[in-house]
């Protein structure tokens, strides 16, 4: 399982966040009111339209100043980090792939080095079907690569929507991999459940908290390390493929590549993404047959030793 050098946690989940605590100031002015002591003879009232107007400009200074720090602390978002809303024909070009570029990769050959392995737990299920668990962070390179493989295999199940594209750390090893955040992603199927948990932002600050079911999961069979995907209890997932195909590209560069079985990348996502989906099929009954009986997907299970077809779906509730 990858993990990367230049990070001190080893990629592994740090058991306490670290809380940032905003100290707000204030200041009060004070106004004191004078008066004339003098009896008799008074000089001419003064206008107050000048004292007013200071007061007024003083609260309206205050304000500003309120205004542009509540902004600057909302900047400081991952948004603002190098992440926006996907578009419409990236999140096509990601989930729409034809299945002959599946079958024509397979198993994508030395480059997808590290495919899931058999995992022996209790069946882990959500909603009534098996689950796909994947916890990781944003800045991890490895995440970031994983991510496109997880993405294109699910999509064969279901309906996945509300990505957000991002980069991962500037200061990492393979620094700046292109990639996409789960924080916000959604996801239907009639075969799977799928839960995400991003644990960190781009800068490591805590982002989503997992469970404590999540979190024995992630330390029992992963040690802490990330990625981490528990597919149904049955099979365990990580970093299947390196970043390094992914250096220097651009969501939407990477996405084009994706119509070349030829292309290092997409042979390394393509053939990571007939893994997973050899493995989906395993834990929901093989199912749909479109795609768990097809080239693809019938070269990664013959890898990975699961029956061409998986009969029954027993899975209970944990």
């Amino acid at each position: 399982m990858a993990n990367s050098k230049n990070n001190p946690r080893n990629n592994k989940r740090a058991s306490n966040y670290q809380k940032n605590n905003a100290k707000k100031t204030s200041k009060n002015s004070k106004n004191s009111n004078f008066k004339n002591q003098r009896q008799g003879w008074q000089p001419p009232k003064k206008s107050n339209v000048p004292l007013i107007s200071s007061i007024v400009g003083g609260v309206l200074v205050v304000v500003i100043v309120v205004i542009l720090i509540l902004v600057s602390m909302s900047s400081s978002t991952p948004k603002q980090l190098g992440q926006s809303t996907a578009s419409a024909q990236l999140v096509s070009a990601v989930t729409q792939i034809p299945s002959g570029i599946y079958d024509q990769v397979g198993t994508g050959g030395s480059l997808v080095s590290s495919p899931p392995t058999k995992l022996n737990s209790a069946a882990l299920t959500s909603n009534g079907k098996p689950e796909v668990l994947y916890m990781g962070d944003d800045w991890c390179p490895y995440c970031g690569a994983e991510r496109w493989a997880l993405i294109t295999a699910l999509s064969r199940f279901g309906t996945i929507s509300d990505l957000e594209t991002g980069y991962s750390s500037s200061t990492d090893v393979y620094p700046n991999t292109p990639t996409f955040s789960l924080a916000t992603v959604k996801y239907s199927s009639p075969y799977l459940s799928f839960v995400a948990v991003e644990m960190e932002t781009v800068t490591h600050a805590p982002l989503e908290n997992p469970t404590s079911l999540e979190n024995n999961l992630l330390n029992k069979y992963s040690k802490g390390n990330i990625p981490f995907i528990d597919i149904g209890g049955k099979w365990l997932s990580s970093a299947n493929y390196s970043p390094q195909v992914l250096q220097g590209l651009t969501q939407q560069s990477v996405a084009a590549n994706l119509s070349s079985p030829t292309s290092q990348t997409t042979q390394s996502i393509i053939g990571a993404a007939n893994y997973l989906s050899a493995t989906f099929c395993s834990i929901d009954g093989n199912q749909p047959a479109n795609v768990c009986n097809s080239a693809g997907v019938a070269a990664a299970k013959n890898s990975l030793k699961i029956p061409a077809k998986t009969t029954g779906n027993n899975h209970s509730h944990i």
